[in-house]
């Protein structure tokens, strides 16, 4: 029987070209083991690691600014459609991620029987909690807009993927809408993961939404045996603050109000969107 094709899309430019060295051991044993695998390594270096094996392909790929870096992702990923559109399935990878135990297809794969065809991972801090405090993007002009009456999950955009042509499909628009956003001056709150979460509830039926034990943050493990892959800490390899620039320092006021924004204003806006009856449905073409 054939075993599936599997392109794993990894985006290494800049100080992120230091966790490659690992990462390719390690999703090569441990990463649906099921499946034969070609990495995709996106990068600004001139040579990889591994660049000789013949699952290796090295894509020049340009660094870009914080948050354009991974914003574009889906132009990059799309400028590789024609290689790409010949393999089983597609999956994006954050580049820090670290398999703590075997991640079999049947963990990960679409179901088709269901009306699957494309894969996000729930993100650990917000799994289980109401989503009208998930960080979703609120904003009605931002083509990421969530109302507060909708969404269920709230996942992370470290790790997805599905069929090649769903795949390459949900980059397409996931780009354009991004495109339309930057025209309009408005960037997401949380940039390609705020896209890719407003598509979740547009399209529910069609992913196969996993559990947050394939995407654990180092700083918030969970108990031994239950980590599947785990999101390595980044400060631990490379100067966080000089990649993303240093977040604001607040004031005792502004934190004061930012607190009471995040936790008793949702209500609010739940009931407003609530009883206007807001809606999420699809506003594009997957």
């Amino acid at each position: 029987m054939k075993r599936p094709t599997v392109a794993v899309l990894y985006l290494c430019t800049g100080a992120y070209q230091v966790f490659w060295k690992d990462f390719y051991p390690n999703f090569k044993e441990l990463f649906l083991p099921e499946t034969d695998k070609t990495f995709f390594v996106f990068t600004d270096a001139p040579t990889i690691d591994y660049e000789g094996e013949p699952d290796v392909r090295r894509i020049p790929q340009k660094a870009l600014p914080w948050p354009y870096s991974t914003m574009q992702r889906f132009e990059a990923i799309l400028g590789q459609a024609q290689a790409l559109d010949k393999f089983d399935y597609l999956f994006f990878t954050n580049a820090n991620l670290h398999c703590m135990a075997p991640v079999h297809a049947a963990d990960l794969l679409p179901d088709a029987d269901k009306g699957q065809d494309l894969v996000a991972v729930c993100h650990l801090p917000y799994y289980g909690h109401n989503p009208i405090f998930h960080p979703y993007e609120r904003r009605r002009k931002s083509r990421a807009g969530i109302p507060y009456n909708c969404g269920q999950y709230y996942v992370a955009g470290g790790l997805n993927g599905g069929t090649a042509g769903a795949y390459l499909a949900m980059c397409r628009e996931l780009q354009a809408r991004t495109q339309e956003d930057l025209k309009n001056g408005v960037i997401a709150c949380c940039h390609d993961e705020s896209q890719l979460n407003r598509l979740v509830v547009e399209y529910s039926e069609r992913f196969r939404v996993v559990g947050p034990e394939f995407c654990v943050p180092e700083e918030r493990p969970l108990p031994p045996g239950q980590e599947r892959i785990r999101v390595l800490q980044k400060k631990r390899f490379i100067d966080v603050d000089a990649v993303k620039g240093q977040a604001k320092t607040q004031n005792f006021f502004q934190r004061k109000w930012e607190a009471f924004n995040l936790n008793w204003m949702p209500y609010v806006w739940y009931a407003r969107d609530k009883l206007l009856r807001c809606r999420a449905d699809p506003s594009g073409r997957l």
